[in-house]
């Protein structure tokens, strides 16, 4: 599991991580594409979230290499609680300054994440700071702005495998 905020190199890693064998799907391109836009997913969030979590833990649990997610840790909290708890997970947390954030946000393609808006990333990134931070368990902290996404990869990569659930 890849946990950040906005802008902290997440989408990149579990890029890299998939040119490296690893399972990695982009599943905020998957949400757009089966409800149009944000503001679709959001009104429809009561049955669109669920929906997705199932996609991505029947995902997650099919055979093969091992599997990537992303995450702020936000609305899918008690999932990933879930995941944690019924599957080996290994959690890397990337660590970035607002400002590198803030120019990776502003500088990354549009239209592949569920918002390009710096002001909504900016707040998305408040709550992350006092909701997940400091309170969810992590296997490796990464520093997002002196390692790069390869460098970032190959850490994952070298890593023991993931913590046994319980």
């Amino acid at each position: 599991m890849l946990l950040g905020p906005p802008g902290s190199g997440k989408t990149s890693v579990g890029e890299e991580l998939g040119r490296l064998g690893f399972r990695w799907r982009e599943w905020e391109i998957a949400i757009l594409e089966r409800w149009g836009t944000r503001a679709e997913f959001v009104a429809n969030k009561a049955t669109a979230l669920p929906a997705l979590q199932r996609d991505i833990r029947t995902w997650i649990e099919t055979e093969g290499a091992r599997a990537v997610i992303e995450s702020t840790g936000l609305s899918d909290g008690p999932f990933l609680d879930a995941l944690a708890r019924d599957l080996p997970c290994f959690v890397a947390r990337f660590d970035v300054s607002e400002a590198e954030a803030e120019l990776r946000l502003a500088s990354r393609v549009r239209g592949r994440h569920l918002t390009d808006d710096l002001a909504g990333n900016r707040r998305v990134r408040r709550e992350y700071e006092t909701h997940v931070r400091p309170h969810r368990p992590v296997d490796l902290v990464i520093d997002g702005d002196n390692t790069t996404a390869v460098a970032a990869a190959a850490l994952i990569a070298a890593a023991p495998g993931p913590t046994p659930p319980g």
